[in-house]
């Protein structure tokens, strides 16, 4: 009889890498959870074999019904989700920050996953996928990097949760390969007048940045931890890149003059990106220089602890289609 995972956010990066993971594993029924089972991502899930059930962050009871008869659950929220959302500015109260608003919202869900999968009876291991409490690690210097510190706070709820003791690990996801150039940020690779690609970012140039092919590589990371003792804190990083150097690659691989790097300080950097969204990427790069991305906590691990080969950056700038970067460009 196989046995089930159930994977939340099936159509978000994590989820479909764990899915992907979990359906070329035998023995293995893998049910995806969405807010909506009839998008075309989630349809195409169920052609691919996934047991595709509604189920919704913000309603427990929709969680449990997902949970039933689970062994593993992948657990994972998404602060910019809530950001993206123009509810969420109707929603927050007067005055509030929206980042501020956003970490309330994660935080809870966090807590209602937890509080649903404590409900399994023969649950063998709950798996969430965290962060680092920025607060904490770094003595109070980042107080406020709000999607960050809504996961941990919740690991921290899940761990204390007698139901689920002996049967919590989480993994820690690092910066995405592909971030520079989501949401338009001013970090995309331009090219310049003098025909040469410039970059500019937060923070210096020559310091390596934890980066990782998160849709490749994370699920055979929670497979690792969910087949290993229980109590687990995973940092999933594939590769330490700078600046400078990501910049250099991704010419290199694409056939691009290298220009440089530009940088930008804090403020400079919050006032191209406002409304918060400055202030959690700028701080999250500050963060990690400054204390590692994946905290201070001397129980964290990384892949190779279980023999996973991570991709690299070069790996991933071969395998990638920039076609949307370089249109017109080259």
């Amino acid at each position: 009889m196989s046995q089930i995972i159930v994977i939340l956010g099936i159509t978000g990066v994590q989820g479909s890498s764990v899915a992907d993971t979990y359906l070329q594993t035998a023995g293995w029924k893998v049910r995806g959870v969405t807010r909506n089972p009839e998008s075309d991502n989630a349809k195409g899930w169920a052609a691919k074999g996934v047991e595709i059930v509604k189920g919704d962050l913000d309603d427990v009871a929709s969680l449990k019904r997902a949970f039933v008869g689970a062994d593993i659950i992948f657990g994972v929220t998404d602060f910019w989700t809530i950001f993206k959302d123009p509810e969420s500015n109707k929603k927050k109260k007067p005055g509030q920050e929206l980042v501020e608003y956003c970490y309330e919202v994660e935080l809870q869900q966090g807590k209602n996953i937890a509080d649903a999968a404590a409900t399994v009876p023969n649950l063998f291991r709950y798996i969430f996928s965290s962060m680092a409490n920025a607060n904490t690690s770094s003595g109070g210097k980042y107080t406020k990097l709000y999607h960050m510190d809504s996961k941990a706070e919740a690991v921290v709820y899940a761990q204390n949760l007698s139901a689920l003791s002996g049967k919590f690990s989480q993994v820690q996801a690092p910066i995405y390969f592909q971030l520079p150039w989501q949401w338009g940020l001013p970090t995309t690779p331009k090219k310049t007048a003098d025909g040469t690609w410039r970059m500019t970012g937060i923070g210096a140039g020559n310091k390596g940045i934890p980066f990782g092919h998160v849709r490749k590589d994370f699920g055979p990371c929670v497979k690792a931890v969910a087949e290993s003792e229980p109590n687990v804190n995973l940092f999933a990083v594939g590769e330490y890149v700078s600046w400078s150097d990501y910049l250099r690659i991704f010419c290199e691989t694409q056939g691009l003059k290298y220009g440089g790097y530009d940088e930008l300080s804090y403020d400079a950097f919050c006032e191209l990106l406002p409304g918060g969204l400055g202030h959690e990427f700028g701080q999250n790069v500050l963060f990690a220089f400054d204390f590692g991305y994946e905290g201070t906590d001397p129980a964290v691990v990384k892949p190779e602890k279980f023999g996973l080969k991570m991709t690299s950056f070069r790996d991933y700038c071969q395998e990638t289609d920039f076609s949307s970067i370089l249109k017109d460009e080259k």
